[in-house]
């Protein structure tokens, strides 16, 4: 093989057909073989086309990267505005429900207890009245929803 032939088979690169996405986790398994060659090129070996041509496919690998990055953060920050309108909503629910439980609660005490003290006239009348008002709260409090 002739001195340019060498040169010429040297220079080419084989062609990628892999379109998926960028993963960190192997590109730092692939390339570990470069991780113990120097960083730094000469001007020399900056004008090289090989070299030329592989910083150009980096380049172009780095882009299509930050392409697909971008796109997941713009989902990202919109699931994470969603997840934060859904945490106040379940925070909404969650007292409303304790208003509810403590109101019947608390009513149906109330009712429970004016029997026992139905002797005593008015303050039997005033707790089973207020009960009713409590038990009548917490339904309307799940009924309607916020």
């Amino acid at each position: 093989m002739s001195g340019a032939a060498a040169k010429d088979q040297a220079d080419v690169e084989p062609q990628s057909t892999n379109d998926e996405p960028f993963e960190a986790s192997k590109s730092s398994q692939q390339r570990k073989s470069f991780s113990k060659l120097r960083r730094e090129l000469s001007d020399e070996e900056l004008l090289s086309p090989a070299v030329q041509r592989l910083l150009i496919d980096e380049i172009e690998r780095l882009e299509k990267v930050t392409v697909d990055l971008s796109f997941f953060k713009d989902e990202f920050h919109k699931a994470d505005k969603n997840c934060g309108v859904l945490e106040e909503r379940f925070k909404v629910k969650i007292s409303v429900e304790l208003i509810h439980f403590a109101s019947l609660s608390a009513g149906a005490a109330l009712l429970g207890f004016a029997p026992s003290i139905w002797a005593n006239q008015p303050t039997a009348t005033v707790l089973a009245i207020v009960g009713a008002l409590l038990v009548v709260v917490g339904i309307i409090a799940k009924v309607v929803k916020p």
